[in-house]
């Protein structure tokens, strides 16, 4: 091998293992980055850390090639050994960086709780560029309404950086975390409040009273919400569709008795089939089980092949403790579902509630029936 093929193949290998190395890096930074960005911690340390990343990944990639060309010093040689133990220290950094971010990230996505909304102020926003990395991360300054006092850094997406500005109403979305960790999800516009602000010069404004509605129910701001929906009900009767949803939402947050009116308002306008049934599984739910019956029961001959009501029946009556009804219904839903384990299991259930409820009265009578020694 001539000396030129010699120094092309070194330069090949080097460049290989320079790109490998380099990529490992860059790849496990970015996507550490992406998982700060997915839950955001809040505070002013974090500000102060990712600078030091960047330059800590500026410094691995410089150490990674002025190494890759000391190898031709002794072992021994101090200045290899001091270039070895600093490449050494700016990875160890790196793989800090990148542990954290994911243990981060798992507080977040394996918190299988609600979320939580809080109604806050853009109070200050920043640009900062961060030194070695490859793109620049901007940074808001809230004040929560509810803790003014105290007010929080968070990173801020490009996104949401194209829709929000200083003194700006927003509302922040927030989780708990599973190891007790809060992070930011999101930051959006609060249209619960600029929708308030509108309807106090526009009262009669029907689409922002509809805004207002879906994102205060959206946003865990009941009362708001339900007092929006009535306004709009009242002034839009005919939209069945609005009053579904407000009181969907409504049954998806348990809140039963209050989707009651919404969903009512919709069945009256809208009879249909899908409708009743969210109707009367809100019923049972809210304790009403004997009108929810009445309303399963009058939505099936407007789909008879459908399974799913004599399904929802035989819960109801489960639920009121009528267990031969419940058996029955469920055998219904069997013949449109064979095969269907859960029916199965609910039909063999109620067979044993009756076993044991007709035991029970046999032990009431045998003990009336025993005579009085005294």
């Amino acid at each position: 091998m001539n000396a030129r093929n010699w120094i092309r193949h070194q330069f090949a290998r080097l460049w290989a293992q320079l790109t490998f190395q380099y990529g490992m890096a860059a790849v496990a930074c970015g996507l550490a980055i992406w998982m700060q960005y997915e839950y955001r911690l809040q505070g002013s340390w974090v500000f102060l850390a990712l600078p030091a990343i960047g330059i800590v990944l500026l410094s691995l990639n410089i150490l990674m090639i002025v190494n890759q060309f000391a190898r031709s010093l002794p072992k021994w040689d101090p200045v290899r050994r001091l270039l070895i133990n600093l490449e050494f220290s700016a990875s160890l950094l790196v793989r800090c960086f990148v542990y954290g971010s994911l243990l981060w990230y798992a507080n977040g996505i394996l918190d299988g709780q609600r979320p939580v909304y809080r109604a806050a102020i853009i109070d200050s926003e920043g640009w900062k560029q961060g030194a070695g990395l490859p793109i620049p991360y901007s940074w808001v300054t809230l004040r929560y309404r509810d803790d003014p006092d105290h007010p929080k850094k968070v990173l801020i997406t490009w996104w949401e950086q194209q829709k929000l500005w200083g003194a700006q109403p927003v509302s922040i979305t927030m989780k708990q975390g599973l190891f007790g960790i809060p992070s930011v999800t999101a930051i959006e516009q609060d249209w619960g409040w600029y929708g308030g602000e509108i309807l106090k010069l526009a009262p009669t404004a029907t689409m922002i009273m509809q805004l207002k509605l879906y994102f205060d129910l959206t946003h865990d701001r009941w009362q708001e919400g339900i007092e929006a929906g009535k306004r709009y009900l009242e002034r839009n009767s005919s939209d069945w569709m609005t009053a579904m949803v407000a009181g969907e939402l409504l049954v998806q947050a348990s809140r039963y008795i209050d989707s009651l009116p919404f969903l009512e308002h919709g069945v009256k306008q809208h009879p249909i089939y899908t409708n009743m049934q969210e109707y009367g599984h809100a019923l049972n739910w809210a304790g009403q089980s004997p009108r929810a019956a009445e309303v399963l029961k009058a939505s099936i001959p407007l789909d008879p092949n459908n399974w799913e009501a004599y399904y929802h029946l035989g819960y109801v009556y489960g639920d009121m403790g009528q267990y031969e009804e419940a058996i029955r219904y469920f055998e219904e839903s069997l013949k449109r579902r064979p095969g269907s384990l859960e029916i199965n299991m609910m039909i063999a259930k109620h067979r044993q509630d009756i076993a044991w409820r007709d035991g029970q009265k046999q032990n009431k009578v045998k003990k009336v029936s025993v005579p009085n020694p005294g």
